[in-house]
């Protein structure tokens, strides 16, 4: 009797493509390889498909960054209202929004430096400005504490970065001895200071703002 030829193993079948699978894949790339290497042909070997494929989903590489861009900023907790104070829920939210540089060095700048326009993260920044007028903040404070906040903490987070990624590569800057001032002050920009240095600047600025706010007439 002849044999019958075994049926060949079935392929398994391919997550269906959408919005939701690219931004991801988009958000795992960059975290990977970096923004540079980002590209729509990539991101699509990436995902199985033609690169031309995503373009069904998203109508641009730049619609794809913001998406990423969404992602990221929905990672950010924002304190309901309760018996804390605005300054309170600001420090949370900064603690926070760091954190989210560090399990995504390579995407933060995407969150850094574009502007939010997707439903999903507009609503997000409702409810931050929601949570800081629970406490009696004028609309123009709000934002005053909200723009400090996110000026402040990109600074100080681009600065742990860059310093971050020089201690990983090894990199040791030498201080020439003639450089009396530079010396003693080159313990303290290190790594090991930025913990203490983000504390210190976020407490000022929000203190600062307190004390302003608390002569402001309501």
């Amino acid at each position: 009797m002849a044999r019958v030829p075994a049926k060949p193993p079935r392929k398994p079948k391919r997550a269906p493509l959408n919005p939701e699978r690219i931004a991801a894949a988009a958000l795992a790339f960059i975290d990977e390889h970096g923004l540079e290497a980002l590209s729509v042909r990539h991101l699509g070997a990436a995902l199985g498909v033609e690169g031309m494929a995503l373009y069904k989903h998203y109508p641009s590489k730049e619609a794809i960054l913001d998406a990423v861009a969404e992602l990221l900023i929905l990672e950010l907790v924002v304190p309901e209202p309760s018996g804390e104070t605005w300054k309170q829920r600001a420090l949370k939210v900064a603690h926070d929004y760091r954190a989210i540089s560090r399990r995504h060095p390579r995407s933060f700048p995407l969150l850094a430096f574009r502007r939010l326009t997707t439903p999903r993260a507009l609503a997000l920044l409702d409810r931050i400005f929601f949570a800081l007028r629970a406490d009696g903040l004028t609309a123009e404070q709000a934002v005053q504490v909200y723009k400090g906040v996110a000026n402040w903490s990109n600074g100080a987070i681009f600065d742990e970065l860059a310093g971050f990624s020089a201690k990983q590569a090894g990199v040791v800057q030498a201080v020439p001895p003639e450089l009396t001032a530079f010396a003693e002050a080159t313990p303290f920009l290190g790594t090991d200071s930025f913990d203490a240095m983000f504390e210190l600047g976020l407490e000022a600025l929000l203190t600062g703002l307190e004390q302003k706010f608390a002569g402001a007439p309501r």
